[in-house]
């Protein structure tokens, strides 16, 4: 695969040097000149200095023969014209951005990324879903959609442990995608009683998730 990377810092190091060793055709835009040695050294890539809004070097690294465009700079302005410059100006057919600010993510995509990563929201994911793993998990999240999907273990002594679907009264924003019992799943109807130990999948706007993720998880107290 033809791969063309903007920016090797951080993040776009590491991921050179894996590309690198399985047998794509790398070309790297990048402005540091540090950086662009220790690439040289470590790594088997076209390797261009400069920012990666300039289209001559576009053009120079041939740009139009790219099958994927990785944006991993810091700078999510950066980032956003690079995308528009891989899918509006070449047609690069896969683009990926990385966002520095979540509020970001949005434009990147209206830029013209196919995916948008948020190194900010992964990490508060994965450090939630340590800190919650017991009962419940984030599965996938959009923070600018105001979207979760969550798995939600209900406890043994779970207080809704009894209760029907309907009786857990969960707002018109949140759904119940599945309930995981017993090696087995089912879509549940509001007559559909809680066990201890069922995974419910819920999807919807943010908040209202994690509301019923709480409701789900809550222990009876004796």
């Amino acid at each position: 695969m033809r791969i063309l990377i903007i920016g090797a810092g951080d993040i776009g190091l590491p991921i050179i040097n894996h590309l690198s060793g399985g047998g794509n055709l790398l070309t790297v835009i990048e402005k540091d000149e540090k950086n662009c040695k220790q690439i040289a050294d470590q790594a088997d890539a076209a390797i261009f200095r400069g920012t990666g809004t300039n289209i001559e070097i576009w053009k120079d690294a041939g740009a139009e023969k790219i099958d994927a465009m990785l944006a991993l700079t810091n700078d999510d302005d950066v980032n956003t014209e690079a995308c528009e410059i891989a899918k509006k100006q070449f047609g690069i057919p896969f683009v990926i951005s990385r966002a520095h600010q979540p509020e970001n993510m949005t434009r990147m995509r209206e830029g013209g990324a196919d995916v948008v990563i948020c190194p900010s929201c992964e990490t508060r994911r994965l450090f939630l879903n340590a800190l919650e793993s017991r009962f419940s998990e984030i599965l996938y999240e959009e923070v600018d959609l105001d979207f979760k999907i969550v798995i939600a273990i209900v406890p043994r002594n779970g207080s809704i442990i009894g209760k029907t679907m309907k009786e857990l009264e969960l707002s018109e924003n949140c759904r119940i995608g599945s309930v995981l019992r017993n090696n087995s799943f089912e879509f549940p109807t509001e007559s559909f009683m809680s066990k201890g130990e069922d995974r419910v999948l819920l999807v919807g706007m943010s908040q209202f998730v994690d509301k019923a993720a709480e409701k789900l998880v809550n222990v009876e107290l004796t």
